[in-house]
């Protein structure tokens, strides 16, 4: 992709405050900047729902007696652990 020339208005003690960063971090300003925005775009998904992918990505970390245990099982035993019942 090519690169097009941005201009800001930004704060000076927030440029300062980055150019330090971006220096500690060994990249330049322009690259610290185009790295945040490019976190904010939506990441190509092909599930329809973010929630979706989150579930997962998280499918089958947990292999714990939890696991093998029905929604009903897990909830008695919260509420047994939080009121004793």
């Amino acid at each position: 992709m090519s690169k097009v020339k941005l201009t800001l208005t930004i704060e000076e003690s927030v440029v300062n405050h980055a150019k330090v960063v971006a220096k500690r971090n060994r990249q330049s300003l322009s690259d610290m900047i185009e790295n945040f925005l490019a976190s904010t775009q939506p990441k190509k998904m092909s599930l329809k729902s973010p929630k979706m992918t989150t579930a997962l990505k998280l499918r089958g970390i947990a292999k714990s007696t939890l696991s093998k245990k029905t929604d009903k099982e897990i909830k008695a035993m919260m509420y047994k652990e939080k009121y004793g019942i």
